[in-house]
């Protein structure tokens, strides 16, 4: 049985949190719930509002915690806040949930005002013979569009100003243990998680940046994928998938459409590469690759040819015309050695605000009250 103070009913296996909040932030109290829940096997159902958004820190423990967000239409009835899809009641969010899949309902609203965005997840290996330097690859990342991280945390809100010795600090504090944490700016939200695993750092990022509209800065690309090159001079990427979508300008989450994101890249560490079939025509249609980690590409060279055949190389894999250049690269991978590199779980290249593997711990940084 789960007590706790911000359970407003109890249906069946799930347990209801209502919030007449406009923004439904991650607290501590919010996050001890979804923990404590999660360990006796229980589903946490948020019931909100239509009007009312969560922020991505909780869209990401939402997902972490197989949790639910549940949206009352003016009506009564509910859907998915995520999905859009109509729910008959609570217990859906349990039997067929968390996360609703099928039609959206007309209620689910498609966002009449949205902005461009890139999302970035990456899965990151620490040199063993390297200092471990957490929010390294989010720099890089963000310094190419001009936005950078101002405030982390380990629940909300954020006031903690951004400092990446401290959150590596904070994860070396949680070793061996799951570290998980958020980092937030202007045009810029982030999960970051780090874990030990056989003496090595892992490091999980999800980041979504607010870029220019498309055809308004047209070296974006280029200079996104120049950034992944350098992550990689100092870290080993395992995969990463790097995507185009619309999102609302304060990256917070609400109960709308958006549209289907699209694939732009994916990024393949040196022991992933080994599971492509690379037999016939290679690079797959409608795909460019260029090298990084080699011997001869340590140094940032680009290549367009497909060589990489070097086995302490890696490769970044653009795609001119998305979800089928994706499909066509995807059936190049060896599928079930891939799944056991990558945890069994690799980044799924729809998500939103989610990672590999998140976690939220009882020890946590957080700042104080009234924060924006």
């Amino acid at each position: 049985m789960v007590r706790h103070p911000l359970i407003d009913d109890v249906v069946g296996p799930a347990i209801v949190v209502e919030s007449a909040s406009p923004v439904v932030w991650l607290t501590d109290a919010l996050a001890s719930l979804l923990r404590r829940s999660a360990d006796a096997g229980r589903t946490v159902v948020l019931r909100t509002g239509r009007e009312s958004a969560i922020t991505p820190a909780l869209r990401h423990a939402l997902g972490a915690y197989g949790a639910a967000w549940a949206v009352a239409d003016f009506d009564g009835t509910l859907r998915d806040g995520r999905t859009g899809v109509a729910a008959s009641g609570i217990e859906d969010f349990v039997h067929r949930g968390p996360e609703l899949v099928g039609t959206p309902s007309p209620e689910h609203p498609v966002s009449a005002d949205s902005v461009r965005q890139i999302s970035i997840d990456l899965t990151l290996r620490h040199h063993a013979e390297r200092a471990v330097d957490m929010g390294s690859a989010i720099e890089a990342l963000c310094h190419t569009v001009g936005t950078c991280p101002t405030r982390w945390g380990t629940a909300e809100p954020l006031t903690v100003p951004w400092d990446r010795w401290v959150v590596t600090q904070y994860a070396k504090h949680e070793a061996p243990g799951v570290s998980t944490s958020y980092a937030v700016g202007e045009g810029f939200s982030a999960t970051m998680t780090a874990h030990l695993v056989g003496g090595v750092v892992v490091e999980t990022m999800s980041a979504v940046l607010t870029v220019p509209e498309e055809n308004t800065d047209p070296e974006l690309a280029n200079r996104l994928f120049d950034a992944v090159q350098q992550v990689a001079d100092q870290v080993v990427p395992v995969f990463g998938v790097v995507m185009q979508r619309r999102g609302d300008a304060d990256h917070l989450v609400r109960a709308v459409s958006h549209g289907e994101p699209s694939p732009l890249a994916v990024v393949i560490g040196p022991e992933a590469s080994e599971f492509l079939d690379r037999d016939g025509v290679w690079p797959p249609p409608r795909t460019t690759t260029a090298t990084f980690g080699t011997r001869s590409g340590a140094d940032g060279d680009r290549s367009e040819d497909g060589d990489t055949d070097s086995a302490d190389g890696g490769m970044i894999v653009r795609f001119e015309d998305g979800w089928e250049a994706l499909e066509s690269f995807l059936d190049r991978i060896d599928e079930d050695r891939f799944l056991q590199l990558v945890g069994g779980a690799p980044l799924d290249p729809a998500h939103d605000e989610g990672t590999l593997d998140g976690h939220v711990r009882d020890t946590r940084v957080t700042g104080g009250h009234g924060a924006p």
